[in-house]
């Protein structure tokens, strides 16, 4: 077999080599984005720059982490959604009382409509970034229990809880709004400290407390009661219920 032969076959089993290596390439064509989404979530009412959540469009959420630091008591959002989109609440729409929020959980939605009709719904999600807060007993255990006794005969009585940890905002005035002291009698019936009837609830870096009085906490009965101290978003009970006497003349 002469040289130019040889490299003729040789060239033919290249070539059919190279062909078998190649495959067929098949395009996918990307999926249409839907035209029903949020593109973008911002809390704008901060100092510097705005908070920017993150949108999941597979799980219909938006996530907004909040340093604690601001203590947002409203949010002012800008939102950006899909062309020719509309959605509800509106962009700029007020997201007001957070506390009651934190307190009871209340749902924010926003429904997205598209301009063929589709719809959607995004949930918003509130992560706070605060610290914990410890609470010291009142009552040694939940059988030997700490009473407190006001009224027309003994005066006032100070409700005085000690505290550890991240708390307070070092606002006095601010601190009225963030923190709010409950007491749940044994029938499950709840008494607000309330702020607004002359006594205040006073805060510092290791207290908060209340001057009970009959002026002051009208409508508060005698009986055992649990307390939990909410601030800001997050909440404390004690473990060991407290008394409270109300006496008369």
């Amino acid at each position: 077999m002469n040289n130019k032969l040889l490299l003729k076959i040789l060239g033919c089993m290249c070539f059919i080599a190279i062909m078998a290596s190649c495959k067929k390439v098949t395009e996918v064509p990307v999926p249409a984005q839907a035209q029903n989404r949020i593109l973008s979530y911002k809390i704008t009412n901060v100092q510097g720059n705005p908070i920017e959540g993150v949108v999941n469009d597979d799980a219909k959420t938006i996530k907004v982490y909040l340093p604690y630091y601001y203590y947002l008591t409203a949010l002012e959002p800008e939102i950006k959604v899909s062309e020719g989109a509309t959605i509800t609440p509106a962009t700029g729409t007020i997201v007001d009382d957070l506390l009651d929020v934190f307190d009871n959980g209340r749902d924010i939605k926003y429904n997205v409509t598209a301009k063929d009709g589709t719809k959607a719904t995004y949930t918003l999600q509130l992560i706070v970034q605060q610290g914990n807060f410890e609470l010291e007993e009142l009552s040694p255990s939940a059988t030997e229990i700490t009473e407190l006794t006001y009224g027309t005969k003994n005066g006032s009585a100070d409700l005085y809880l000690s505290v550890s940890g991240d708390f307070p905002s070092g606002n006095t005035e601010l601190d009225r709004q963030l923190i709010k002291i409950t007491l749940t009698a044994q029938d499950g019936s709840e008494y607000v400290i309330d702020n607004n009837r002359g006594a205040k609830l006073f805060a510092g870096t290791n207290f908060v407390y209340f001057v009970l009085s009959s002026s002051a906490a009208p409508g508060l009965n005698s009986g055992t009661y649990k307390v939990k101290v909410r601030f800001y978003s997050k909440t404390v009970s004690l473990k060991n219920p407290i008394k409270i006497t109300i006496t008369q003349q």
